[in-house]
């Protein structure tokens, strides 16, 4: 497995009915991904733990709960213990977890998405699920006005349509897809 810095990065946002959809979405991927994944997932940060240590399970891909600063690397599923952004020093990504943050939600997918429309020569391909509230929305805008691909969960598929629906209603995203259509199109992009 090519380990090697990043040329591609896919971000997931999810709130209620999040960790369902995930689990759907890392079951159908295959078990070698030669791109990273990071999910923002509203959760307590013990479930959070658990979570990333179900989700390495159903499928054996390399789970990383992201507590500390930390190196981004092909092949990886990246799920955030709390609201953290994206750098890039001497052309390596990182993660690091924020020392403030804005949101009521964590980790807050906002912060994480701005973060990553911020940096250059990388391919971005963001999606943002089922979740109450906005979440996401401004960040996914922010990301596509970067020239990111940027997708929103249908409302027929999310468990809630609130930050799909925020994304929708600000024209943050280019495509909106069902459930079935996002795991499709993250099949075709890690490989």
């Amino acid at each position: 497995m090519n380990f090697s810095n990043p040329k591609k990065l896919i971000l997931i946002g999810a709130s209620t009915g999040g960790p369902g959809l995930l689990e759907s979405i890392v079951t159908a991927l295959p078990q070698t991904i030669l791109t990273p994944i990071i999910i923002a997932q509203h959760m307590d940060r013990l479930s959070l733990e658990s979570f990333a240590k179900r989700l390495h399970r159903i499928n054996n891909i390399r789970v990383e709960f992201v507590t500390q600063k930390t190196e981004l690397k092909n092949g990886v599923i990246y799920l955030l213990e709390d609201t953290s952004v994206m750098k890039k020093e001497y052309n390596f990504y990182f993660l690091e977890p924020c020392s403030h943050t804005t949101g009521f939600y964590h980790p807050t997918i906002d912060e994480l998405f701005f973060s990553v429309g911020k940096l250059e020569d990388i391919e971005v391909h963001a999606y943002l699920l089922s979740g109450i509230g906005a979440d996401g929305a401004k960040g996914l805008l922010a990301l596509k006005e970067a020239g990111a691909k940027t997708v929103a969960q249908d409302e027929a598929t999310s468990i809630v349509y609130g930050m799909p629906k925020s994304a929708v209603e600000i024209d943050a995203a280019y495509a909106v897809m069902s459930i079935n259509e996002i795991k499709e199109d993250i099949n075709v992009l890690v490989v």
